[in-house]
């Protein structure tokens, strides 16, 4: 089939004298062809034009109550199927369009491609292969999904529920609207079943998939039978490995990536975000040198009203409950847990901890919660279901006029979506903050 074929349909077409077959022939092509519909578009345009130009319109037709001739309806049947095929080209444009886009970047932290250009939020991601040389960056796919890598990694783009990780790490939250999501290495394929998991790709090829939440399911090169893989439970597997094997359960691998995936844009000093995994029990996380963040709630509306202790952009300081800024109900938000457990150590085993550090979140804060009664109440409500909770660990700031050493220090930064964070805790104790976040 050649251009001067096309031609001869279109003129056929347009002057009603194609035959049947030769106006099915022309309908495939169009319909198959990107640039046969460009030109037929613009040979309809062209025709209408001269239309216009030189035969009497419509109106004044009508009103010689002059019944229109053959060729000026066939013209007028013509241009509604232009419409209708401008119509299909709009809508194939705007498919072939979301096909090649199928993620966007939503957060990027020093991400750079290998040819040293930056990342930038906001930019779609085509479909094919990409380089992160270095960095964290996010994705949000177009179905919800939300990825996140950490350079320096090879992956590539299938489709807004596929990609395939040839090295680095990510992690990936999969709400209800992706499940089925899967993440292809050179090793195995990891199937989403509904939850949030990490896959890291070493530069031997092995894999290693670690769930931090729900399940999923794990599939290696050979014709071994797919391994569900749960909350809590990590595996590995390799090329010529026959095998997918449990491994422990440690999350250190994926700390980087998997607080960008949760909402957590970026830490500096002595911060660990950890997943919290099954058997979760806050004092069962003791660190003498970091303030841990645990994620709790996330996306949840609180039908009570709650107490904050810290609304506003300044210092944390001890206020009457009475006297608390109230948080109304219906808002979205996420809850984060920040603690210091100390135990005794060392050579000076009840020697006093005091760790700094800094967090911020890809979100306003709402509020901030320490008063150990609002800490209890708002545990019914963001706290991690059937998880016990700690009693008396309320921060205590430096109350006005003292000079003495030794108390803790929150500031909430003007951009509201910073905290810094001073705690100062005895072996066997701890202290412990929350934080509400808008929810993504």
């Amino acid at each position: 089939m050649n251009d001067d074929e096309l031609q001869c349909w279109i003129d056929k077409s347009l002057s009603e004298t194609a035959t049947e077959k030769e106006a099915k022939a022309l309908e495939q092509r169009l319909l198959c062809d990107a640039e046969a519909r460009a030109h037929y578009l613009n040979e309809v345009y062209l025709h209408s034009s001269l239309r216009r130009r030189f035969s009497v319109d419509v109106e004044q037709v009508s009103s010689l109550n002059i019944v229109p001739n053959k060729n000026r309806r066939r013209f007028v049947v013509g241009l509604a199927v232009a419409a209708s095929l401008a119509l299909v080209a709009g809508i194939l444009s705007i498919l072939e369009s979301d096909s090649k886009s199928p993620a966007s970047i939503a957060q990027v932290v020093g991400a750079y491609r290998s040819d040293g250009s930056a990342y930038v939020a906001g930019e779609l991601v085509t479909l094919g292969n990409h380089s992160l040389d270095r960095g964290l960056m996010r994705l949000d796919f177009s179905n919800g999904a939300r990825v996140t890598i950490e350079g320096p990694a090879e992956f590539e783009i299938s489709s807004e529920k596929r990609m395939v990780l040839h090295r680095g790490v990510v992690t990936a939250t999969i709400p209800e609207s992706a499940i089925g999501f899967v993440v292809d290495t050179a090793a195995a394929q990891v199937l989403d079943l509904g939850t949030s998991f990490g896959v890291a790709v070493s530069e031997d090829g092995s894999t290693d998939v670690c769930v931090f939440d729900g399940e999923v399911e794990v599939t290696n090169q050979t014709d071994a039978a797919p391994r569900v893989v749960r909350e809590g439970q990590a595996v590995r597997t390799s090329g010529p490995s026959k095998a997918i094997d449990s491994v422990a359960y440690e999350t250190a691998r994926f700390e980087n990536a998997w607080p960008m995936n949760s909402g957590v844009l970026q830490t500096t000093g002595s911060m660990r975000f950890v997943s919290p995994g099954p058997n979760f029990h806050p004092g069962n996380y003791e660190d003498n040198e970091h303030i841990i963040v645990f994620p709790e709630r996330r996306d949840f509306v609180s039908e009570k009203e709650l107490r904050l202790d810290l609304v506003d952009p300044g210092e944390f300081v001890i206020s009457h409950y009475d006297d608390k800024a109230v948080l109304p109900t219906g808002r979205r938000l996420t809850s984060y847990l920040l603690q210091l457990n100390a135990y005794p150590e060392g050579e000076n085993p009840n020697r006093r901890r005091s760790v700094r550090g800094q967090i911020t979140f890809s979100k306003p804060i709402v509020g901030v919660i320490s008063d150990n009664r609002v800490l209890i109440e708002s545990e019914a409500i963001f706290g991690i279901p059937n998880v016990t909770y700690p009693s008396a660990r309320m921060i205590e700031p430096r109350p006005e006029g003292d000079k003495r050493p030794g108390f803790d220090t929150l500031i909430l930064v003007a951009d509201r979506r910073t905290l810094i964070i001073e705690l100062q805790e005895n072996p066997g104790h701890l202290d412990q903050v929350r934080v509400l976040v808008e929810a993504e």
